[in-house]
């Protein structure tokens, strides 16, 4: 009996091993990911390059909180919350539904948003005619300046 409970015991050990190991690669590639501004897939932007996908917008309960960027976040500011985009990216947010935009700075990560691209303060949600109700646009965004300061041409 004894002989027995080894082989199983061994490869229990080894299956349970190997599951760590897959679910703590899994964890680390999604935890902060979208929290690092200098995160590879959002430091290839350029400027005058355009991205299109949903806007959201950001809860006022926020109001006041510090950002990912160290400021506090102001709903009657034109800022926004981005996972594609770096800190410090000054975009041009253009509804797809009715042409109005906004001039935004990133200031803060957002929430994993799936196809959606960023969430917008109160004030640049209120320009581009987004509203609570309507939860969400389509939208185009314009890098107009990088995090390093590049401008659009």
């Amino acid at each position: 009996m004894e002989i027995l409970a080894k082989p199983q015991a061994l490869l229990f050990t080894i299956l349970f091993a190997v599951l760590t190991i897959v679910l703590m690669r899994s964890s680390s590639s999604l935890a902060g990911s979208d929290s690092t501004p200098s995160d590879s897939s959002k430091s290839h932007v350029h400027a005058g390059e355009t991205l299109t996908g949903k806007a959201t917008y950001y809860p006022s309960r926020l109001n006041g909180h510090k950002t990912s960027s160290g400021e506090t976040f102001r709903q009657n500011e034109n800022t926004a919350a981005s996972n594609k985009l770096p800190i410090g990216t000054d975009v041009k947010v253009t509804n797809l539904k009715n042409g109005k935009s906004a001039d935004v700075t990133v200031t803060d990560r957002g929430a994993k948003l799936g196809i959606h691209k960023i969430d917008l303060s109160k004030k640049a949600a209120n320009e581009i005619g987004l509203t609570r109700k309507e939860g969400t646009v389509p939208v185009k965004l314009k890098v107009t300046s990088t995090a390093d300061g590049r401008k659009a041409p």
